[in-house]
């Protein structure tokens, strides 16, 4: 799924969400996209991951990586000389982090679809292809 920004574009939903859960992760971290005539690197990789207190970059992603190998990245680069385990944990902690934001969006979706019919006036509605009477019950 993909979706609109303010420039026109269309970005990917995982990588919308793991900009959001590396600014959970760290405030001062902000993933970016580079546009490709922006572009210096010979690599040409799209994706840069800049601490904003400093104005550095952390780190560059290709279009390969997944979203799940950047934010295992970026955790691995916290203690980049640990040892083969906490590199896993990173990695496995990087998974749940992303389907733990995914979940919340779903909720958030679910809670936002709940409010509507919360809110809507005691008539008939239509509801996810169903037609609902006052009391919420299906109409056949």
């Amino acid at each position: 799924m993909y979706i609109p920004v303010d420039d026109g574009r269309w970005v990917n939903a995982d990588f919308e969400r793991l900009a959001r859960v590396i600014k959970d992760y760290d405030e001062n971290l902000e993933l970016r996209w580079i546009p490709p005539d922006k572009r210096t690197r010979n690599d040409k990789k799209p994706y840069v991951i800049v601490d904003i207190r400093l104005n550095e970059v952390v780190l560059y992603a290709s279009e390969l990586d997944t979203p799940e190998d950047i934010l295992a990245r970026l955790f691995i680069a916290d203690n980049e000389k640990g040892n083969v385990l906490s590199k896993i944990d990173a990695y496995n902690n990087a998974i749940k982090a992303m389907k733990m934001k995914e979940w919340l969006d779903e909720r958030e979706d679910m809670r936002d679809q709940a409010n509507f019919l919360f809110s809507s006036p005691l008539n008939t509605i239509k509801f996810n292809g169903k037609k609902l009477d006052h009391l919420r019950r299906p109409i056949l």
